[in-house]
């Protein structure tokens, strides 16, 4: 009985986890033993029992089951939406908070949420796999407390897509991913996900993680109207100030395929396909994109190594 309780009482720690990682896994795990704790495996090799979640509470609805009120809600962050639900089997703090929560979002002021939940994935009927969360804390944040999430969740994101990288190189071996530096939390869960997922393209990842940047920096409006609006560029205030306006932005964007080159460069240089899907995820437009591109390559900012391929000269 007090290994039971004891292992009953282990808690997994909390993952902060965008929601573009987590709703596309579609893996489980859980041990033998009653009390061993069960996770979703992400495409990026991440083991999730718990999570630590934020965003904008964009949707929560009671429904009638035969176990009473169950809550459904939705959580939008800077990737998408988290799925979540509230019932019977929750605290009864947390099912009273939820209701106040409901109330609030039904006044029309918008609610940052901050959540630990644990995540679990479900096989519908008709074979289809999706992601839920049942929350066990909630509480309402401010933009400054948002902001720093999307931080801390993007150089938590970054590094597991460094070690997703350097694991896909190698051969699929503990030994192998250890001796190569590899975080050893990881590797169990790069293992699991390389077998059941194959080879995956970690990019759209990357261009979730500069989205989420985006909207700390304040970039991005975090607002349930203008979450998929892409912003508008921005002429250069000294440019401007001084008369020259010619470039009707030019040199903001040609600022941003730089920054987008240097941040996704991992030694192979970055495709020019990204680069555009980058720049048009921050309201450029695609053709003057890759006008910009090849300014750059002839002012020797940029080269070129291989066709459509381009790294920092």
């Amino acid at each position: 009985m007090q290994a039971s309780n004891s292992r009953r009482s282990r808690r997994q720690p909390a993952i902060r986890l965008l929601a573009q990682e987590f709703g596309e896994s579609s893996m489980s795990e859980k041990g033998p033993g009653e009390f061993d704790p069960g996770f979703v495996v992400t495409k990026l090799g991440t083991r999730v029992n718990r999570l630590l979640v934020a965003g904008l509470l964009e949707g929560l609805a009671p429904m009638e089951t035969s176990g009473g009120i169950m809550w459904r809600g939705q959580l939008r962050d800077a990737s998408g939406v988290h799925h979540f639900s509230v019932g019977h089997f929750d605290s009864e703090e947390i099912q009273a908070y939820t209701e106040e929560l409901a109330a609030l979002l039904e006044s029309g002021d918008p609610l940052l949420l901050m959540m630990v939940a644990k995540g679990r994935c479900y096989t519908t009927e008709e074979g289809a796999v999706y992601t839920n969360m049942r929350p066990e804390e909630i509480a309402v944040i401010d933009r400054s407390r948002y902001a720093n999430w999307l931080v801390e969740v993007s150089e938590e994101t970054m590094k597991r897509i460094t070690d997703h990288d350097a694991a896909a190189a190698l051969a699929p071996s503990r030994q192998a991913y250890a001796e190569a530096g590899i975080a050893s939390n990881m590797i169990e869960g790069l293992l699991a996900a390389r077998e059941f997922y194959g080879d995956i393209d970690t990019e759209v990842y990357r261009l979730m993680v500069m989205r989420a940047l985006d909207i700390a920096e304040g970039k991005r409006e975090v607002s349930e109207s203008t979450w998929d609006k892409k912003p508008t560029a921005t002429l250069d205030i000294d440019r401007v100030e001084s008369g020259d306006d010619t470039d009707d932005g030019s040199q903001s964007l040609s600022e941003t395929v730089v920054l987008i080159v240097e941040q996704l460069d991992d030694g192979k240089g970055v495709d020019l396909e990204t680069v555009l899907a980058a720049c048009d995820s921050r309201g450029f437009d695609r053709k003057l994109a890759e006008t910009a591109v090849d300014d750059l390559v002839n002012q020797g900012t940029l080269s070129e190594p291989r066709f459509s391929w381009f790294k920092l000269s």
